[in-house]
């Protein structure tokens, strides 16, 4: 009887040593970005902190480098072709961090998987980080491989910081190099062109989107910038207000015989120097009956973002350009909207 009673207990006890697998939760000391308000998701196996904040992406990657190094966490870091990816295991979780610029400043998505379903490898703790022709390994790293020839070194957050810098000027190079490109091809339709066949070209169907819901009534002041002039300096006419849903605009036009090209390039360093980030902009080309081509509309789009967080408060300016006939002068019509902010 003894015999059955000890089994009895014995098997109990195992039963209780079999704890059920817990539910990830971030580290207390994993803070976001100062300033920045968290949106949490979570479940049985992930808890993920999205966020926007007012920042850099090089500035939000050093704030959490500095988080590891004083927890004592080895992490890898690298450049995946739209940001920085920051892996390291925690004793809570196996963490993934994602950071990526963003018209309001820089987007932030921290991901927290339990150690049971996480899909990624496990980074064990005190094992160096090390890098090899740009990409980021963990693992065998030799203190005395560290010399020259041996193709590996220790990745910091100022390298880090160092080397989103260099990856960002990189992209922004590439981009105004291909606008730059497209702007001269544009040119030769500055004048008509005549072409050696006689081919039509069908034209490009717009680009509709479809507008968000949940506003908020918190849009900024409507005015008409003092800087929104003609091409030429001068100040436009009286503009027209009209109202769209949760927006509300101005518009003004005019008339114009310079190059379509020089009116896309004018507008969008306006923008630029004002603030605005330059969202849309190009120019097509249209054919008379005959064959003979021209550029015979473009547009240039930008927006600026009027306080913080995923969707702000906005204002919007959009700068048209038309010809319905060879030669004609060219109509400039001009757009200033304002829009609340929108979410849950």
């Amino acid at each position: 009887m003894r015999r059955v009673i000890s089994t009895l207990l014995l098997g109990t006890c195992v039963l209780l040593g079999q704890s059920a697998p817990a539910h990830p939760s971030l580290p207390h000391w994993l803070i976001p970005y100062p300033g920045a308000s968290t949106a949490t998701s979570a479940s049985s196996t992930l808890v993920e902190n999205s966020y926007t904040a007012a920042a850099k992406p090089e500035d939000v990657s050093e704030h959490y480098a500095k988080l590891f190094a004083t927890n004592g966490l080895t992490f890898v870091s690298n450049f995946d072709g739209f940001g920085t990816s920051i892996r390291a295991s925690a004793p809570e979780c196996d963490l993934l961090i994602k950071i990526r610029e963003s018209s309001p400043g820089t987007a932030v998505k921290v991901s927290c998987a339990s150690k049971d379903v996480a899909a990624q490898p496990q980074i064990e703790s005190g094992s160096a980080v090390v890098v090899a022709n740009g990409s980021v390994k963990q693992g065998s790293y030799n203190a005395g491989s560290r010399g020259a020839g041996s193709g590996y070194h220790l990745k910091s957050a100022e390298e880090i910081r160092q080397y989103n810098e260099e990856r960002g000027r990189e992209i922004k190079a590439k981009r105004e190099a291909f606008e730059q490109e497209a702007n001269a091809s544009m040119q030769r339709y500055d004048k008509p062109f005549y072409p050696q066949s006689q081919t039509p070209q069908a034209p490009s169907a717009p680009n509709f989107t479809a507008p968000a819901a949940q506003y908020h009534d918190d849009a900024p002041p409507l005015v008409w910038p003092s800087w929104l002039v003609a091409i030429n300096g001068e100040h436009l006419s009286e503009s027209t207000r009209s109202s769209r849903g949760p927006e509300s605009s101005l518009s003004r036009k005019y008339q114009t015989t310079v190059p379509m090209t020089e009116l896309q390039q004018f507008y969008k360093r306006r923008l630029t120097d004002s603030g605005f980030t330059v969202r849309r902009s190009f120019m097509a080309a249209g054919s008379t009956s005959s064959g003979v081509k021209q550029n015979a509309s473009g547009e240039v789009e930008g927006d600026r973002p009027e306080g913080s967080g995923m969707n702000p408060p906005t204002t919007t300016v959009k700068i048209s350009f038309s010809r319905n006939y060879l030669n004609e002068p060219i109509t400039v019509w001009i757009s200033v909207s304002v829009r609340g902010s929108f979410g849950r």
